[in-house]
């Protein structure tokens, strides 16, 4: 192996679950880094469904398709109101 090239272990990394809370101590190349998810509040592993908070991007695209519904609801009324309005006519001078 090449001297010099490998990154420096920290025996005493602490890893930090972000939605848990839970403290790890494993041996890394970062002294510390957070995980959005771990074994403790997975899912897959506890067989349970903890709600993360997050908002993803289908959260966000339902916002925005929710948003311009409304906008072409009220577009819509906007533009039978203006059918309704006798038009008046400019006097040719």
């Amino acid at each position: 192996m090449k001297a010099g090239i490998h990154p420096k272990l920290f025996p005493d990394a602490v890893t930090t679950c972000v939605s848990c809370g839970t403290v790890y101590k494993i041996p890394g190349t970062v002294r510390k880094q957070q995980v959005e998810v771990c074994s403790h509040c997975h899912p897959v592993y506890t067989g349970e469904y903890r709600g993360v908070i997050a908002s993803g991007r289908v959260d966000r695209f339902r916002k925005v398709s929710e948003a311009a519904k409304k906008k072409q609801a009220e577009m819509k009324v906007v533009e039978e109101k203006r059918k309704a309005k006798p038009v008046k006519k400019k006097a040719k001078k």
